[in-house]
């Protein structure tokens, strides 16, 4: 009787390292010099990383604990997968894509980016803070109320239109200022989008845009 083969097993390389390095470091949002101060580690270790040379394990291990990883994700052994096992655990990988509408984010900093959510037939706010940013989200949500509300006024959806004396510029202003605080309070960031959906109704295509607020360690700062 045949025996089977015994499972192959590797070690990451440093070129698959520095690939992994990059792509985590883009998910997160950082800067090399802010992974290396995150990691605890020199600007010259994480850039002798990309460019896949060989760094010190304990360095290594460093640069898995900043990325939330296992202390030893990047130096344990592994088992190769045979085929089947591959594409099994692609499709578990993505799975959670299924369903989903792939959506253009970008940090939310601009009248340009309010004017579209304002413009769009639904507006969706999603925020993973911790419960001390509920205050916080809510009057987010109140200010982003009254815009819409003004806006319609504006296009005479609603009401007479405001005067002439209305500075709706001062709103869209206090309504950004609000993201603001909220991103330097909590250390979050807000990205908004959006995209086009069809209508169940009558299927006709209506924009919908996208606010979602979470917590990030390092976050790009606002124009001065």
């Amino acid at each position: 009787m045949k025996q089977p083969a015994s499972p192959e097993t590797f070690t990451l390389d440093p070129a698959s390292i520095a690939n992994f390095v990059k792509l985590q470091r883009q998910i997160w949002g950082w800067k090399q010099q802010a992974l290396a101060s995150e990691a605890g580690v020199s600007l010259a270790t994480i850039q002798r990383i990309e460019r896949g040379e060989r760094v010190r394990p304990a360095q290594l291990r460093k640069l898995a604990i900043a990325f939330r990883r296992p202390e030893d994700e990047f130096l344990r052994e592994r088992v190769r997968p045979m085929a089947e096992e591959f594409e099994e655990n692609l499709r578990n990988m993505f799975s959670w894509t299924e369903g989903r509408v792939p959506v253009d984010v970008a940090p939310f900093r601009t009248e340009i980016q309010l004017r579209a959510m304002l413009e769009s037939f639904s507006l969706l706010v999603d925020a993973d803070l911790e419960a001390a940013a509920d205050d916080d989200i809510s009057e987010l949500r109140e200010w982003l109320d009254l815009a819409s509300f003004v806006q319609a006024e504006r296009k005479g959806l609603i009401g007479p239109k405001p005067g002439r004396d209305f500075k709706v510029r001062e709103l869209w202003r206090d309504l950004l200022a609000c993201v603001e605080r909220i991103e330097r309070t909590h250390g979050a960031i807000c990205l908004t989008g959006t995209y086009t959906a069809m209508s169940t109704p009558n299927n006709e295509p209506v924009e919908i845009a996208l606010l979602a607020i979470g917590r990030v360690t390092a976050i790009r700062p606002w124009p001065s």
